[in-house]
């Protein structure tokens, strides 16, 4: 039976007759019933549970699919097949509020009992918000649905099986001229890859020349440290990348704009278009290189709402003005782009000497790393709150190994590959009874030498995992030195610790002084999560960090990409009910920032000896989907020889398929590889010539 669940119009009227239409089936099978204490939770393999407050946590698909050159997406209509009840009686958990981390529980429960005494179908509308956004100049329609249909009053579930997402498209003016910052580059489609999930529609857009790059750095300093970076400068040509450096004092003569926030966009823009620029450094402080200060708004127990959230994403994502109804509330729902172009991240500093202490720990992180320290994560966790009990190790756990845990699938930190030290706040035989690790603990464990601390816990503007801004002093840090053992990185999910409009927030005294942080990723505003969840809006950034960091697919090892790719992977999440408007997922977009070199190459093993880069870059192979249903394509990147072959293997060694692949390609290679009845699990792919093998882990659900 086919059954159609919605029709959204949002019209267009003046390109009507331009419409098309963009299609893409998804399936689910084998519902997961969870207890979670009188209630119930029903989820799939990758949909992850949402819902308005106090109403019943529905499983919701995101939808990420590339749309027609110039066009948006103007309606949906979502087409389920297959009906299937669940067998039994069902009181699905209804959906606590998201909190600020550093106020903790709001102790309610909440719970519409109307809803919950309602014989009609839930929800009456199953999808998400609709909306298109702009990746390197692709239209990209981002929405959500749940294939679930729940009778509260009977306590009956039924789900479809299949369900067809059927979008129609008009030309619009704002995607029109986001063709502007339309890229071919290697590095936008591999952007794109991990983002939608019809990338063969990627085709009908018109292929662009690559520019004739002069450089791939911008740094944007004042007059007062436009001769500073020379250091950074010149360990980055030695490796063939080059900067260029421009001052807020020669851009507000150049350039056009309201204000100097503005003008320092407008010329991102200007160099991303005409020079294909990659990286932006803005070196200084608040005072120095101004922020652009976001408007959100979060329904919780009461309303949290802040018009001056400091926001680098300003810089980083490049369509639209981010205020179109002029009201100077910049970043409303609507006026946001989540899918940024290029990465950007901040010196914090405020003298030469501050600004020199980052570049020289940059530069030695890179280019002198201490052996044995670059497999040593440190996962630091501190107990959140009471009622529900709440431990932030259980957000940390996440970040180790696959994990597919809240409906969405990331990679981790291997466990057997890395030595990862915990250090978390647990229960200690009665329930009441709590061990806290101390400070002294910390920093003996920091001081032994540390690749990432990844931390959880309660922050503000002058404390972090239960260190003062006192206690940032290079003699605490005495080890951390680039010599005894490597300057690290952190990144936390602490509320205001990286307030950079402040003077100082501790976060950045932790970057700036001459030991410790070499760069760390920090919230200008509080940290979110969700009551009685492991899924939050903090930590699902975080997850996709990590995950952007350890994907042997398509890694992404420079710190502003790889902060990058965390929201660009999470801006499908940000349509779904509790989440658009207001949400806090979109408030951890805004205030979540990066301190350090974008360009930066975050270390997680040991640097390989003997291998020529030209050699390491001869052949490269990537999966997409990945993890994978039914098909799976396999890009291989290079000149191949005379013989090569794929195979996929299984965990013992058995070989499911085999395959030629063809010769004498300089090109990207794109195979299908059809998954039908292939069981579900963890396979390995590998493409064999005569030079050798190169194989990646492929995962398979149904």
């Amino acid at each position: 039976m086919k059954k159609s669940l919605l029709v959204c119009l949002l019209i267009l009227s003046a390109f009507a007759l331009q419409a098309q239409t963009i299609e893409q089936v998804y399936y689910f099978d084998h519902p997961m019933i969870t207890s979670v204490g009188s209630f119930n939770a029903v989820n799939f393999r990758n949909t992850q549970l949402s819902g308005l407050p106090g109403e019943p946590m529905m499983p919701y698909q995101a939808v990420s699919l590339i749309l027609p050159p110039g066009e948006v997406a103007s309606s949906m209509e979502i087409i389920g097949e297959m009906e299937t009840e669940v067998p039994g009686s069902y009181t699905l958990y209804p959906q606590q509020h998201v909190r600020p981390l550093s106020e903790g529980s709001s102790g309610m429960f909440i719970q519409n009992h109307d809803i919950y005494a309602q014989a009609d179908a839930y929800p009456p509308d199953p999808s998400g918000h609709l909306m298109t956004q702009y990746l390197n100049g692709y239209s990209v329609a981002l929405t959500s649905f749940t294939p679930v249909i729940y009778k509260p009053a009977s306590g009956k579930l039924s789900y479809f099986q299949k369900v067809t997402v059927r979008i129609t498209t008009s030309l619009d003016p704002a995607a029109q001229k986001s063709l502007k910052n339309l890229s071919s580059s290697a590095t936008s489609s591999k952007r794109l890859e991990t983002l939608v999930q019809n990338l063969q529609v990627a085709e009908m857009y018109p292929k662009r020349a690559p520019l004739k790059s002069t450089y791939q750095i911008l740094i944007i300093t004042t007059d007062a440290y436009g001769s500073s970076f020379q250091q950074l400068i010149d360990h980055y040509q030695a490796k063939g990348i080059t900067t260029q450096v421009t001052t807020t004092q020669t851009i507000e003569s150049a350039m056009t704009g309201q204000d100097l926030q503005e003008k320092i966009r407008n010329y991102i823009i200007q160099e991303y278009q005409s020079n294909g620029v990659e990286y932006i450094l803005l070196g200084g402080d608040a005072e120095l290189v101004p922020y652009r200060g976001f408007y959100c708004q979060v329904q919780s127990s009461s309303i949290y709402e802040d018009s001056n959230i400091p926001s680098d994403l300003y810089y980083s994502a490049l369509d639209g003005t981010w205020n179109t109804n002029g009201n100077n509330l910049w970043g409303e729902p609507g006026e946001d782009d989540l899918l940024p172009e290029v990465a950007v991240t901040r010196f914090p500093f405020s003298t030469e000497t501050e600004v020199q202490h980052m570049i020289h720990k940059s530069v030695s992180y890179q280019s002198n790393p201490v052996p044995g320290d670059l497999q040593q994560p440190f996962l630091a966790a501190e107990h959140l709150y009471d009622n529900p009990m709440t431990f932030g190790g259980d957000y940390l756990d996440l970040l180790i190994d696959e994990q597919t845990a809240n409906g969405y699938y990331t990679h981790g930190i291997p466990s057997s590959e890395n030595a990862i030290t915990k250090l978390y706040d647990t229960l200690i035989s009665l329930p009441n009874n709590i061990f806290n690790w101390d400070v002294t603990t910390f920093l003996n464990e920091i001081n032994m030498g540390k690749s990432f601390i990844h931390h959880v816990g309660h922050a503000n503007e002058t404390y972090v995992a239960r260190l003062f801004i006192w206690d940032i002093t290079n003699q605490n840090f005495s080890q951390v030195n680039g010599i005894d053992h490597n300057y690290t990185l952190m990144y936390s999910h602490g509320c205001l610790c990286g307030a950079f409009d402040v003077s100082d927030c501790i976060a950045e005294k932790m970057v700036t002084i001459e030991n410790f942080l070499v760069g760390g990723v920090f919230n200008s505003r509080y940290g979110w999560f969700n009551e009685g969840q492991t899924e939050g809006p903090s930590a699902h950034i975080h997850r996709e960090f990590v995950s952007a960091l350890y994907n042997d697919t398509t890694a992404y090892k420079r710190i502003g990409e790889t902060h990058m790719i965390s929201k660009i992977k999470t801006a499908p999440w940000v349509t779904a009910p509790g989440q658009w408007e207001p949400g806090a997922l979109r408030w951890c977009f805004y205030d979540c920032n990066v301190f350090g070199d974008p360009a930066m190459e975050i270390w997680t093993d040991d640097p390989m000896v003997g291998v020529s880069d030209a050699k390491k870059e001869e052949t490269s192979i990537r999966l997409y989907p990945n993890p994978a249903v039914n098909q799976t394509t396999l890009l291989v990147q290079g000149k191949l020889p005379d013989f090569a072959e794929v195979t996929l293997t299984n965990t013992i060694g058995q070989q499911v398929c085999r395959m030629a692949l063809p010769s004498g390609q300089n090109e990207t290679s794109s195979i299908q590889l059809d998954l039908t009845g292939t069981n579900p699990g963890i396979y390995i792919v590998a493409v064999t010539t005569q030079t050798g093998t190169k194989s990646l882990k492929l995962i398979i659900h149904k």
